[in-house]
């Protein structure tokens, strides 16, 4: 129960076991995890489970335009929110050899995933669980998402917004809408979260928690992105322009059943590159492309309506925040036109977050669509690019996959009654 319906919509009485600090074994339990993903980071992802794809030579070639006095957006393309630019010129300050820039690339991504693990660490404790049953789940989804979590920066994004669902959580409003802001200006996606925030302060009447948090969130975006717009606002909506024209990438669930009718004979499909990546063309998948943005933009409103009848105003809402955010967080990504491989980061910090009974069986799910994903790419990537019919039948399960783990979470929302 909330300490004040008030101020604190997702609060919860800290757990008389997480106060003793003299406990060893929770500490023994983290650093033993903290191993395991360094092992994994830098062992495993280097020799036998390894990728050989890399874009950190972009983030270099992005970072090194930055010191020497160019603009992003004005005098070169850039793909991404500003933000994202902290995390390459950080290793460009250090080195200006691509090699050793890659290798501290790397270990940036590692450090986000230990405090991504700390901050599992500290829900489990509050709960008063054991940490090992929140860890478990995050390690092992960083196992099945592959190398590619500590070669693309999605991973930043994803731990901001688990710092921003803690702080939330916990009744720091104004700090949890910081986290959140930099993660919207670090990787836009973030943002489809902030609805849920504000059903659960509507649903228990927190007027004044929402109107601060929102101002804290407009003024951090604001400062972030102030000297684009003084330099031209033309200029910074080419990051718009940019991903408004793209066609539908070829492994979002639009092209895999484009790719299945391929195969099956039902119709002929071609490809093109642009943007940065392998995209379908032609008629059908120009409509396609067109209803995109409707189907997300309807389907996402109605996981938002979902989401309205389950918040029950008085009741602390943390127990079902990793099912929320599976939920909205998997419709966004099935119903994109684009689904780049690393996206599957974004639902990480959901997972040691669920705690309904069926989520064995979303955490299955989700581990056949990261061991799905690693297949497709990159290790059938050059098929796939063929149309060749087994990385097609791959990608049209992987992509099935998400739905079901959408699924998954409705019916689990619906059955799951406590809401502590």
């Amino acid at each position: 129960m909330p300490r004040s319906r008030r101020n604190y919509p997702l609060a919860k009485a800290e757990h008389p076991a997480s106060r003793n600090k003299g406990e060893l074994r929770p500490v023994i339990e983290f650093l033993l995890f903290g191993a395991l993903i360094t092992a994994v980071f830098f062992l495993l992802f280097q020799t036998i489970y390894r990728i050989q794809y890399t874009p950190t030579g972009i983030f270099f070639d992005f970072a090194t335009s930055i010191i020497q006095g160019q603009m992003p957006y004005r005098d070169f393309a850039l793909e991404y929110p500003p933000f994202s630019l902290l995390f390459f010129i950080l290793p460009r300050l250090l080195t200006d050899q691509w090699i050793i820039f890659s290798v501290l690339y790397q270990m940036e991504t590692w450090i986000f995933a230990l405090l991504g693990l700390w901050y599992v660490y500290k829900i489990a404790r509050r709960l008063g669980k054991s940490p090992w049953q929140l860890m478990a789940p995050y390690t092992a989804g960083i196992l099945v998402i592959g190398p590619i979590i500590g070669q693309q920066y999605d991973i930043f994004p994803a731990v901001m917004t688990l710092i921003s669902v803690y702080y939330f959580w916990t009744g720091k409003h104004k700090t949890a809408w910081i986290w959140l802001a930099l993660g919207v200006m670090t990787k836009l996606y973030p943002a489809v979260l902030a609805p849920v925030y504000l059903i659960i302060y509507l649903k228990n009447r927190q007027i004044r928690p929402l109107i601060s948090g929102v101002a804290a969130f407009g003024i951090v975006c604001l400062s972030i992105l102030l000297p684009f717009l003084i330099a031209g606002p033309q200029y910074l909506m080419s990051l718009v322009d940019y991903h408004s024209l793209r066609n539908i990438q070829l492994e979002s669930l639009y092209s895999s059943i484009l790719l299945v009718c391929y195969k099956t004979g039902l119709l002929q499909v071609s490809l093109s590159y642009e943007f940065g990546s392998w995209n379908l063309a032609g008629s059908l998948a120009n409509i396609l492309t067109s209803l995109s943005v409707y189907v997300q933009g309807a389907s996402l409103l109605l996981v938002y309506f979902f989401i309205w009848r389950q918040v029950k105003p008085g009741k602390s809402q943390f127990t079902r925040c990793g099912l929320y955010f599976i939920l909205v967080l998997a419709v966004l990504l099935f119903t994109s036109k684009v689904f780049s491989p690393q996206y599957i980061i974004w639902l990480l910090p959901a997972l040691p977050l669920v705690f309904s009974q069926g989520r064995r069986v979303i955490w299955t799910i989700f581990g056949l669509i990261g061991i799905l994903t690693y297949l497709i790419f990159p290790v059938n990537y050059l098929k796939l690019l063929e149309l060749e019919t087994v990385p097609v039948i791959l990608l049209f399960l992987r992509n099935i996959l998400l739905v079901a783990m959408a699924a998954m979470a409705l019916k689990a929302l619906n059955t799951f009654k406590s809401s502590g």
